[in-house]
């Protein structure tokens, strides 16, 4: 514990822009030196360091959801497969942006391949297939009912990351983040 005292005022002439100032309190602490070692000890005594909380188990149905997501998506945006399939994955905001990124890659792909009129496609040769190959899944725990992974995909002529959360929700699990790289 502290104690606090007063200091007397200052003998002398007050200074010359006011009156004297009043005593002020001042920090008196108590003396350590009294040799009282246990005392010390049982101040710095180390704590015990407490057990890391159990890591909860991953689904294994969780690998397949994120594989299925990841091919679904980058089906999507390459145009051969209907955005609708996904619906049931995705949750509403993810399923929002997945339609407006497919929207934008659509635009961009008409608007380099379209003649000078702008009437018809260059190539004319519409891909019926796009090959996605996952080349690996990692799923990490968040809470007992969210985890989040990490897809590697490889297309014909790219490779691509793709980071997923994935949320327990109504009993099912749904993607509430999508991001594709």
């Amino acid at each position: 514990m502290s104690a606090l005292t007063h200091l007397p005022a200052p003998v002398g002439p007050a200074h010359p822009a006011g009156p004297a100032t009043p005593p002020r309190p001042v920090l008196v602490r108590p003396s350590t030196s009294t040799g009282d070692i246990e005392d010390l000890e049982a101040r710095f005594e180390p704590r015990p360091i407490p057990a890391p909380s159990p890591v909860p188990e991953v689904p294994d149905e969780l690998e397949s959801i994120a594989r299925k997501v990841a091919r679904g998506a980058l089906e999507v945006l390459g145009g051969t497969r209907p955005l609708q399939q996904m619906s049931r994955l995705l949750d509403a905001r993810s399923y929002e942006r997945l339609q407006l990124r497919s929207n934008l890659v659509r635009s961009i792909e008409l608007s380099q391949n379209a003649l000078p009129t702008g009437t018809a496609m260059q190539g004319g040769a519409v891909r019926l297939h796009r090959n996605v190959m996952i080349r690996s899944v990692r799923i990490c725990p968040i809470t007992p009912v969210v985890f989040e992974a990490s897809v590697v995909a490889a297309e014909q002529k790219r490779v691509r990351a793709l980071a997923l959360r994935i949320e327990r929700w109504r009993g099912q699990w749904r993607v509430t983040e999508l991001q594709i790289g």
